[in-house]
């Protein structure tokens, strides 16, 4: 009898190390994805302010409904002659994918990258 209690304890203790665990690791994804997509959204909005353009290969927004991809390179010349580069001057530390030409700007340049958040 007593055996049995025991073991249907770790059962019960099994099951929700799992299901922990499960819950637990598709959070930290979400959680990271949230975290790189507000980090460039505002390296974006900072760059854009100082440059006078966007981040992306020709300086520019891309026509409505399209996308555009945020170049991680792309720089300036500021007033005082600097050399100023979206990384890393506006953004410390590249997110997750940068160079898989995943990340994106809409025309209402809306921040996002083209990935199914469970891959991230």
């Amino acid at each position: 009898m007593e055996l049995m209690v025991a073991l249907i304890i770790v059962i019960v203790l099994i099951a929700v190390v799992i299901l922990v665990t499960r819950g637990f690791f598709s959070k930290a994804r979400e959680s990271a994805l949230d975290v790189d997509l507000h980090s460039v959204k505002t390296a974006v909005d900072a760059y854009v302010l100082q440059a006078n353009e966007w981040p992306t290969a020709d300086g520019s927004l891309p026509s409505q409904g399209q996308y555009a991809l945020i170049d991680f390179n792309a720089s300036f010349k500021s007033m005082d002659g600097k050399t100023m580069s979206f990384y890393p001057h506006f953004i410390s530390s590249l997110p997750r994918h940068w160079d898989e030409k995943v990340w994106r700007i809409d025309s209402a340049a809306l921040v996002s990258v083209d990935m199914a958040s469970d891959k991230y």
